[in-house]
């Protein structure tokens, strides 16, 4: 399936799906000039077809303890290391890559201790894999759940309520019920109220409440990814890079309005800052480096790697073509 599929209305009803994860076919419907059959109809196709999926994972207070982790691989092991990796409820993401690193893994855990009893064992526990280096998440600057396509104007996205994300509030915990409820909207985060209330094992009134109060306050957040086939971003790019501690705020909101930027870490290690870009082609990768040393003089990019293969994004795993397969759930 090529691209060419996918119309301008398809992209438009992602974006509106990102800003709007959970609103109905109707709203969104109104929103866009279309029949809400029309917009169910084309989620249902795309979604069945594994190019656009939603789904949920636990942020400000709730978020686990997380690495991003540099694997090495015996040689013509990459694959097979991040296809087992992918296996893990602990590994969120998994990527294999060009340059210094074979496999690039977004780790999470309930603990830092958790994490680090996870990252110690894996080279004795998956074949294939010689070396790894963790690097432990300080911060997430720009997360990928804020990505838009840019297909709905300035007055839509007031209509959907696109504003800015709620602010997380420390303390808080997610009960066993609120689990349930993260757990299933992993799979579909647009599962209605009453099959999420069979998975909690309460109401769908409570079901509704308690959600409600989760995102407000931040403790979950939906997200709406896309295969390239619907995206036409075939190459995604990472970039390590380090900045001066003084220019780590000032920073943020210049590096969030790059140009094909997806997300934004600030880890600790030899690089403090890994960006990553969602790019149509590999000539793009040099020239998002370039506009970073204008945009950001501070930043100075290390080292960059290119995605050879997506195996695995937040849960899903993925096809050879970037198309979503199936979900492993998340801890």
């Amino acid at each position: 399936m090529s691209a060419g599929s996918f119309d301008e209305l398809d992209v438009a009803t992602v974006d509106a799906v990102r800003s709007a994860p959970r609103a109905s076919w109707r709203d969104l419907a109104k929103v866009l000039g279309v029949d809400p059959a029309t917009v169910g109809r084309r989620w249902a196709r795309m979604e069945s077809e594994g190019v656009a999926w939603v789904t949920a994972y636990p942020s400000g207070g709730a978020t686990p303890a997380c690495a991003l982790v540099e694997v090495d691989c015996a040689p013509d092991r990459a694959r097979d290391v991040a296809c087992a990796l992918a296996e893990d409820t602990q590994a969120a993401t998994v990527k294999v890559t060009s340059g210094a690193r074979d496999v690039l893994v977004l780790a999470q855990a309930p603990t830092l201790p958790a994490l680090s009893d996870y990252l110690l064992g894996l080279e004795g526990r998956v074949p294939g894999i010689a070396k790894v280096r963790g690097h432990v998440v300080t911060r997430s600057t720009l997360q990928a759940s804020h990505w838009r396509e840019g297909a709905l104007n300035q007055e839509q996205k007031q209509l959907l309520g696109s504003g800015a994300p709620p602010r997380p509030r420390g303390g808080d915990l997610l009960k066993d019920a609120d689990l349930r409820i993260l757990r299933a909207l992993h799979t579909d985060g647009r599962m209605s109220f009453e099959r999420l209330a069979e998975h909690a094992g309460i109401g769908p009134v409570s079901v509704n409440r308690r959600l409600t109060r989760l995102r407000a306050a931040g403790l979950v957040t939906l997200r709406c990814d896309v295969s390239p086939h619907l995206s036409g971003r075939a190459v995604s790019a990472v970039y390590f890079g380090s900045l001066d501690v003084q220019d780590l705020t000032a920073a943020e909101q210049r590096i969030r309005a790059l140009p094909g930027v997806r997300a934004s870490t600030f880890v600790a290690g030899p690089f403090n800052v890994v960006i990553n870009a969602s790019l149509r082609s590999t000539s793009e990768v040099h020239d998002l480096e370039w506009r970073m040393g204008q945009e950001v003089p501070a930043l100075r990019v290390q080292d960059r790697s290119v995605v050879l293969n997506m195996t695995k994004l937040l849960g899903r795993i993925l096809d050879p073509e970037g198309r979503s397969v199936r979900a492993v759930p998340l801890l």
